[in-house]
């Protein structure tokens, strides 16, 4: 592993971000059965905490007796999907911070594992295709040039 590698697992939770919104916007089917199976679960603390706790609150500010009686331009009835979109934020914000933590600690645990591997130098890149032949080319025209100089 070279100095460079390890620095790299070194940045634990930046990784972790990384890892878990690739996760989530990659569409990894395994990762998304886990943000649904945690989604059900919190599902009824989460339905709760909208429905009776903010939802309350915003029908209070809006002086109406009910989510359900709050209505735009009088007659577009906003509460119920208000609710619904409260509790779908909680639930992804819930679902990405789980995944966050994840994998900090699967991030940690290969840091941890990293760092006891010796560190071996880094190898000096290899050229290219496009370096090699430039360095053909320069090599060709100093041989030109020098050809010309012994002519004169």
């Amino acid at each position: 592993m070279t100095q460079k590698e390890l620095n790299d697992k070194k940045k634990v939770f930046k990784n972790a971000y990384k890892d878990a919104k690739k996760s989530i916007t990659k569409g990894n089917m395994f990762m998304l059965a886990i943000a649904v199976l945690i989604g059900a679960a919190f599902g009824a603390v989460v339905s709760s905490l909208a429905n009776d706790v903010i939802m309350a609150a915003i029908a209070k500010i809006w002086n109406a007796s009910s989510v359900e009686d709050l209505k735009v331009a009088g007659t577009i009835k906003i509460g119920k999907f208000l609710a619904a979109l409260i509790q779908f934020v909680i639930v992804a914000t819930v679902v990405f911070f789980t995944l966050l933590i994840v994998f900090s600690i699967k991030n940690a645990i290969e840091y941890a594992k990293a760092k006891k591997m010796p560190i071996e130098p880094e190898a000096e890149p290899t050229p290219t295709n496009e370096e090699l032949i430039l360095a053909e080319l320069k090599k060709l025209n100093s041989q030109i040039e020098n050809l010309n100089r012994n002519q004169n």
